[in-house]
């Protein structure tokens, strides 16, 4: 089990709060699905912030000074710029939003009570010859499902992704894309097969996905899904 420092944490704040770049969120997805202590802290972010995202009033400027003050100074030559980064973008957000924020910076981590949060399934995509890996995340709560390919082509085809639950039957969840993360809310209908013990599977499949919802092409990755 791994250790997170100050910036895995922020890291994982700027995450939930969709501040990184198409490659920052690629690698956090990544590890995501290979370190479960990570995970839980993404988790817990994500259930701490729910309740401020909405918020559209800026909050008045004495709430910002209050926070700033409660901030630690940065420790190397580059995390001050970094952590304000992350911290000024909250300012957006409800003055309750800022409130709560400046009591969490204030308090040690487990100071601050939350409820334990719901195990992610993660899944590992690949084939007997390696040339194609990705991975896979997967929030039960929200439907949403993050797919990240380490390696994968197809060609002039598209890779489309399918859940294979116990029965056997290959439902399509869409296509995906070959050189960046894909976030695919699984629908509603379908959610039932995401758990532990189903597979994940890509083919190759012509434009606008395999026709009628039977697969065409070959498996050319597949993976279990597990609960970190």
């Amino acid at each position: 089990m791994s250790i997170l420092n100050e910036d895995d944490i922020a890291l994982a704040g700027e995450y939930v709060l969709g501040l990184l770049d198409a490659a920052g969120e690629a690698k956090v997805n990544a590890r995501i699905a290979t370190d479960p202590t990570f995970a839980a802290e993404v988790e817990a972010w994500r259930r701490r912030l729910a309740p401020m995202l909405a918020g559209e009033e800026a909050p008045p400027a004495c709430v910002w000074e209050a926070v700033q003050k409660g901030l630690p100074l940065p420790t190397g030559q580059d995390a001050g710029a970094g952590k304000l980064l992350f911290w000024r973008s909250l300012t957006g957000m409800s003055v309750g939003a800022a409130a709560i924020l400046g009591i969490l910076l204030l308090q040690k981590p487990d100071a601050v009570p939350a409820p334990a949060p719901e195990a992610p399934l993660i899944a590992a995509l690949g084939s007997e010859t390696g040339s194609a890996s990705l991975t896979a995340s997967y929030d039960a709560a929200t439907g949403r499902m993050i797919i990240t390919p380490v390696s994968l082509d197809t060609g002039e085809l598209y890779p489309e992704l399918w859940i294979i639950p116990a029965d056997g039957q290959a439902r399509s969840l869409g296509i995906v894309e070959s050189k960046a993360a894909t976030s695919v809310v699984v629908p509603t209908e379908l959610r039932q097969y995401m758990g532990a013990g189903g597979t994940l599977a890509i083919t190759p499949e012509p434009a606008g996905g395999a026709p009628g919802g039977k697969a065409t092409g070959p498996v050319i990755a597949s993976g279990k899904i597990a609960t970190i």
